[in-house]
């Protein structure tokens, strides 16, 4: 099957690239595949994908480069696993590998479903000071200076 010829001309440096309107049919099939997990996908790969809605793989690679296709593939993820069923899955799976004593990831899975969950800790508190450290007293420093230090371990530990 050869691709078929896709309407409208855009100029971006490179050369010219046909714009296609993300409501096209196969842009939306595009999104759809790109949004199901990888075992699940039908066709399994992205040429194959490409060959069946009659356009080639790089139109697919070039539709991934664009801002506007960007945006809608986000959005239609964060639909994807926004989904109340799934977030419950989710967390469903993480409480039962984080109450498994014998699952060697217990302990990351308890760490995560608490940050998820947000029961554990505290909100955090972006505090930015305008002016100089002079004008704090001994306390205020001292607590800014633990604050930057927790932050900075957390990151590490994160890495």
């Amino acid at each position: 099957m050869s691709p078929t010829p896709l309407h409208g001309k855009k100029q971006d440096g490179r050369g010219q690239h046909n714009v296609v309107p993300i409501q096209d049919f196969r842009k939306q099939a595009v999104l759809t595949w790109l949004c199901t997990p990888l075992k699940e996908r039908d066709p399994s790969t992205q040429t194959a994908l490409a060959e069946q809605l009659g356009i080639t793989r790089q139109t697919i690679g070039a539709w991934k480069e664009n801002k506007e296709f960007m945006d809608a593939w986000e959005k239609r993820y964060l639909q994807t696993i926004g989904d109340p069923s799934r977030k419950s899955e989710i967390m469903d799976t993480l409480f039962a590998t984080a109450t498994d004593k014998d699952d060697p990831k217990h302990v990351a899975a308890a760490r995560q479903y608490f940050d998820i969950e947000g029961s554990v800790k505290p909100a955090k508190v972006q505090v930015e000071v305008m002016g100089s450290a002079t004008q704090l007293t001994d306390e205020q420093l001292e607590l800014l200076i633990a604050q930057k230090a927790a932050t900075e371990i957390q990151h590490r530990k994160k890495a």
